[in-house]
C-alpha cells in the first residue's frame, strides 16, 4: 500500500498581513478575505485529488482553510495536534521584521541546543509530523490531505532531502499552497516528493 498527503498551508492570515510571528496561544488568527480566496482556489485544484481524508492543525487559520476544503470536497475536516503549529517561545506576538533584523539568524535555534528563544526543534517538529503520517498509514488510508502551517510542512520536506540549517530556509511554502508526499511502505523508510509549494494557477491572475 501506498499513501500520498497533500500537505496544505493555511491561507493568508491576520499575522501573516500584519507582519507577525503568530501567539496561538491567546489570538486565534483568522484568514484575511485574500486568505478565504486562496483556500477556495486551493480546494478546486484538488477536487480530482480522490482524497479519503482531510486532517487539520486545531489552529483556526489552519481549520478555517481546513473546513473551506472540505466544504468543496464533502469531507469532514478531522482535527489533529500533531499538525499544529511550531511552539515559538518568547518570539510569539513580535514583528517579523524587527527579529530578522536584530538577529537575522534567529532560526537556527531549530537545530542547535540554544533555548535563546525557545523555539521547538526540528527534530521534534519532524517525529510528530512522521508520527502524522505513520497512524494515518495505519488507518488504510491511501490518499488525504493534510492542513498545516509553514514549518511543520518544511520540517517534513526537508527529512528526505536531508538538509537542515539555513538550507531549509531556501524551500518555500507559500499561504495555501500544495506540496505532495507519496510514502511507500509503513515503516517510512521511502519517502518521495512529488511537488512542493504548488499553487492553483488561477492566482497568478488575481
Amino acid at each position: 500500500m501506498v499513501l500520498t498527503v497533500f500537505f496544505v498551508r493555511h491561507g493568508h492570515a491576520e499575522n501573516n498581513r500584519d507582519g507577525l510571528f503568530p501567539n496561538d496561544l491567546k489570538n486565534d488568527y483568522k484568514l484575511t478575505e485574500k486568505g478565504v480566496e486562496q483556500a477556495k482556489q486551493a480546494a478546486e485544484f484538488l477536487l480530482d485529488s480522490k482524497a479519503e481524508a482531510i486532517f487539520s492543525s486545531p489552529v483556526y487559520r489552519a481549520y478555517q482553510t481546513a473546513k473551506i476544503i472540505g466544504e468543496k470536497l464533502s469531507l469532514e475536516v478531522m482535527k489533529d495536534e500533531r499538525l499544529r503549529e511550531v511552539e515559538l517561545g518568547n518570539l510569539r506576538n513580535r514583528p517579523t521584521k524587527e527579529i530578522f533584523e536584530n538577529d537575522p539568524d534567529w532560526f537556527m535555534e531549530y537545530f542547535n541546543s540554544e533555548t535563546v528563544y525557545g523555539l521547538e526543534k526540528y527534530q521534534k517538529i519532524r517525529e510528530r509530523m512522521l508520527d502524522f503520517v505513520k497512524n494515518t498509514f495505519e488507518q488504510g488510508y491511501t490518499k488525504v490531505i493534510a492542513v498545516s502551517h509553514l514549518e511543520p510542512i518544511r520540517a517534513l520536506l526537508t527529512l528526505p532531502l536531508n538538509v537542515n540549517g539555513r538550507e531549509v530556509r531556501k524551500i518555500e511554502i507559500h499561504n495555501a499552497s500544495i506540496s505532495t508526499m507519496r510514502f511507500e511502505d509503513p515503516d517510512l523508510k521511502e519517502i518521495r516528493i512529488l511537488s512542493v509549494d504548488c499553487v492553483p494557477f488561477n492566482r497568478f491572475f488575481a
